[in-house]
């Protein structure tokens, strides 16, 4: 896979924040329900709009949805006080999505066998990019490897 070139979201936000003096939090915090509603009521209308480019087929506007999603939610993360944590709890989560995979095909044979045993779920073991991974036989659902962990966002969170 090509690596991709992120846009430098938050802190053009950022300085779209400071301009028109909008919040932006240096520790993290719920804002007000007004304030909060509002972050919801935005980032809603935004996935309307892509909905409504989905449903016409038309990837322009899927574009100006997505970019307007990105810009909202960069904006609700400086309000909720964790742009200079975000890149730690983005980590955290790849990290945390990544476990699912097996990192060997007796951890993808173990995995099977406990989905078998304790849920009495039928996979199957795929092998890609050197990892294995396991899929519900009955609609192919990504399964978790048994060394799956949680993303820890209270450490990174609370530091």
């Amino acid at each position: 896979m090509s690596k991709f070139i992120e846009a430098e979201a938050l802190n053009g936000v950022g300085e779209f924040h400071q301009l028109f003096e909008l919040p932006i939090e240096a520790k993290p915090i719920i804002p007000s329900q007004d304030r909060c509603r509002l972050r919801i009521n935005l980032l809603q209308e935004e996935l309307d709009e892509l909905k409504d480019a989905i449903r016409d087929n038309d990837i322009i506007a899927a574009a100006d949805a997505f970019s307007d999603i990105q810009y909202v939610l960069s904006g609700a993360i400086l309000e909720f006080g964790l742009g200079e944590k975000f890149s730690r709890l983005f980590e955290e989560v790849q990290k945390s999505n990544m476990s699912k995979a097996c990192e060997t095909y007796q951890e993808a044979l173990d995995s099977q066998g406990w989905y078998l045993k304790e849920k009495n779920t039928e996979s199957t073991i795929v092998e890609r990019n050197g990892k294995f991974l396991l899929y519900r036989t009955e609609d192919k659902k990504a399964l978790k490897s048994i060394k799956y962990y949680a993303a820890d966002f209270e450490s990174i969170v609370n530091s």
